[in-house]
């Protein structure tokens, strides 16, 4: 077997080992205590594939304001873009991974799956990884939204104008919905209005939910209706929904189990009851 050839899939294996490890935490929500870290990880990562090559044909199909917005509701600090050129380089780092271990296998039947598999994960994962990143901060600020709400009902009700009872909510209301609305609040210490700070904010998280806040603020603005009121039948109504989708999972959960039951836990039991019997049958003894 060729030296060259091992070390070369060798330093591919250990590139896509590195590139999976970097991207993990970086598309997933990191705790609140590695945010800082992650961030800066992630401002390293767009410095580097800033200088990947992309070619044209590639920019124009991912590099689209579809995928400018779902960055940006990812929370990702990148442009499309970088985006494209690190969906480019993962691609690319499983086409040597998939060719270098199917050449070390003389191109037989496993080494063309490796090579196929690999080349449809790097394909696949960078767009998996951004999905679940956009699930994952929708899931938190839907959790954490009816608290939001409640205490922002409560300033309203104790005659405090809507800026300084969400200025005095979001001081320390922590996690991610705490942060877009401490944004939020610079925004209208810089002039912005009250309806176009929410929408930004409404753009940045991909929540139906926040959306349905947003519209009923600038609505009572325009009508002149109690705000305080329709947050106290929204808070309800939201966290109603919060306990329906609770209940929807624990439903799904058994036919979760169903999958690991089947591949893993039933034939490892097949082969402890019936590999004795079927060894005394077929060798006669």
């Amino acid at each position: 077997m060729d030296p060259s050839l091992l070390m070369i899939a060798g330093l591919a294996a250990g590139a896509v080992l590195a590139l999976c490890m970097a991207l993990l935490p970086l598309f997933l929500r990191a705790p609140h205590d590695a945010e800082r870290k992650a961030d800066r990880g992630m401002q390293v990562l767009a410095e580097v594939v800033h200088h990947v090559p992309l070619p044209a044909w590639i920019r124009s199909r991912w590099a689209t304001p579809e995928t400018e917005q779902r960055v940006m509701r990812a929370g990702l600090p990148w442009s499309a873009e970088d985006y494209a050129a690190l969906r480019w380089l993962v691609l690319w780092l499983g086409v040597i991974l998939g060719c270098g271990v199917a050449v070390l296998r003389s191109w037989d039947l496993m080494g063309l799956f490796v090579a196929l598999t690999s080349m449809l994960i790097g394909l696949l994962m960078p767009e998996v990884l951004l999905r679940r990143r956009i699930e994952q901060r929708q899931m938190q600020v839907d959790f954490s939204l009816p608290d939001f709400l409640d205490r922002l009902a409560l300033g309203l009700e104790a005659g405090l104008g809507f800026e300084i009872a969400l200025r005095r909510t979001a001081t320390d209301f922590s996690g991610l919905l705490g942060e877009e609305l401490r944004r939020v609040v610079r925004q209208l210490d810089r002039g912005h209005g009250r309806g176009e700070a929410l929408d930004s904010m409404s753009g940045r998280i991909p929540s139906q939910d926040l959306r349905a806040f947003a519209a009923a603020v600038k609505q009572a603005d325009r009508l002149g209706t109690s705000l305080a009121k329709t947050l106290r039948v929204q808070t309800a109504l939201l966290r109603s929904r919060r306990k329906r989708r609770a209940q929807e999972a624990s439903q799904r959960l058994p036919i979760l189990i169903v999958f690991p039951l089947v591949f893993f836990f039933l034939p490892s039991l097949l082969i402890v009851y019936l590999a004795p019997p079927l060894l005394h049958f077929f060798l006669g003894r």
